[in-house]
């Protein structure tokens, strides 16, 4: 019998090797998922934030319509309103709509409401966005009907305000919005 020496065989140190790179591939795919994941998560954890507060803003813009201001479409709402903070007419009457300008995205358009007969040209439009990826956007308002029951309308134009303005919004990523329901302060027709 012959007596082996101290040592690896070349087949050993090859199988060896093949499990040392599986090992190591295995590692450095969780790594990379990891990163991803990390980097990701910021933005993951803000869209529900993102979404509410644009839920909340939208409610108290279009609450707070003047009655007699509002013209409405299925695509677009215009309306005169009282700002939130940080649009640079706060607390001051504004002329806005809210619409979607096929480019993917919800903007708020507004500009200060005159006051009085203008004297000069309207100052341009600011645009904010409100939300990108926007596939649909679709307004609709709850009218007083015939015997007394409401119905809804894809159009408003009155002295007052709808009874109730509803916002179908489609994101083009897949989140689920549930349709916006307002009901403005000062309703009439």
């Amino acid at each position: 019998m012959k007596r082996r020496e101290a040592g690896f065989t070349l087949l050993e140190m090859l199988v060896a090797l093949v499990v040392f790179g599986l090992v190591m591939d295995g590692i450095a795919q969780t790594f990379k998922f990891g990163l991803a994941a990390w980097r990701q998560g910021p933005a993951r954890t803000a869209e529900p934030e993102d979404l509410a507060a644009l839920d909340q803003a939208l409610r108290r813009i279009i609450g707070q319509a003047l009655p007699g201001s509002m013209t409405g479409y299925a695509d677009q709402l215009a309306f005169a309103t009282t700002l939130p903070p940080g649009a640079g007419i706060q607390g001051a009457l504004a002329d806005a709509a809210i619409l979607a300008p096929g480019d993917g995205s919800l903007i708020l358009r507004y500009r200060p409401h005159p006051a009085g007969i203008p004297l000069a040209p309207a100052p341009a439009p600011k645009i904010e966005l409100l939300a990108p990826g926007v596939t649909a956007f679709r307004a609709a308002y709850l009218v007083p009907g015939t015997a007394g029951k409401p119905v809804w309308k894809t159009k408003w134009k009155g002295n007052g305000l709808p009874l109730l303005i509803r916002l179908h919004i489609e994101l083009a990523d897949g989140r689920d919005w549930p349709d916006l329901i307002v009901a403005p302060a000062a309703t009439g027709n």
